[in-house]
């Protein structure tokens, strides 16, 4: 059974919609973690 064209481009939109949502997420935490270290109220991650 095929998928008609109007719910593929519904499907699509949908997902580029989620994915934009979350590379803004993540670009804006990464921002307040840079403001954050370069105004020095967070210091560096220590890992491990």
């Amino acid at each position: 059974m095929t998928m008609p064209w109007g719910l593929a481009a519904y499907m699509v939109d949908m997902v580029w919609a989620v994915l934009a949502g979350w590379v803004s997420a993540c670009q804006l935490v990464a921002n307040e973690i840079a403001r954050g270290m370069r105004a020095g109220e967070i210091g560096p991650f220590v890992v491990g």
